[in-house]
């Protein structure tokens, strides 16, 4: 059992490997498939599988959306097919709305974990945990990834980037008076 506050016991590599032994070459292959960057569920995937990947699809789009509308672009060539959830505007107004980028993150994630858990209390043990564990210690090791220090200083090294240009972006927008003009 894996827990959203606890680091992996081990990588989703080494998990794959010991799963070989343990199941269906075809199970394998789906199981290795599985990723947060690849939601292409084929036809015969397993339920969980295209339940997940569908969610996690409009999760994608409503964020899509709200970022979109605040920035006042048209959000369609962002989105991909997938069908309506409930309460998904609301789930990712409130995880925009918890500060920081990283804490935005992290509500998105428990989010995810979450979304996992339902998914896993609907199966027997079987290739629909499996499936549910492969996305869970994915998403620990990519919420394990993050590292504010990191974040920190990639957004000091952009905002003085954008101070050293703010002098001729106003410059530009404000040319002096020039007395001999008037």
């Amino acid at each position: 059992m894996l827990f959203f506050t606890a680091v992996p016991p081990f990588s989703s590599q080494v998990w794959l490997e010991r799963c070989r032994e343990q199941v269906s070459e075809d199970d394998h292959i789906l199981l290795s498939r599985i990723a947060f960057d690849a939601l292409r569920p084929r036809p015969g995937d397993h339920a969980v599988w295209k339940l997940y990947s569908s969610w996690e699809t409009a999760l994608r789009n409503e964020l899509a959306l709200q970022r979109a509308q605040r920035l006042g672009l048209d959000p369609y060539p962002f989105l991909r097919d997938a069908p309506f959830h409930a309460g998904m505007s609301v789930l990712v107004k409130e995880a925009l709305g918890a500060g920081t980028p990283m804490a935005v993150e992290s509500a998105l994630d428990r989010r995810r974990w979450s979304r996992l858990e339902e998914l896993e209390a609907g199966t027997q043990f079987g290739l629909g945990r499996l499936i549910v564990y492969r996305l869970q210690l994915l998403l620990l090791e990519r919420k394990n990834q993050f590292r504010p220090e990191r974040g920190f200083a990639s957004f000091t090294k952009e905002y003085a980037r954008v101070l050293e240009n703010a002098d001729a972006w106003t410059g530009a927008a404000n040319p002096p008076l020039d007395a001999d003009t008037r």
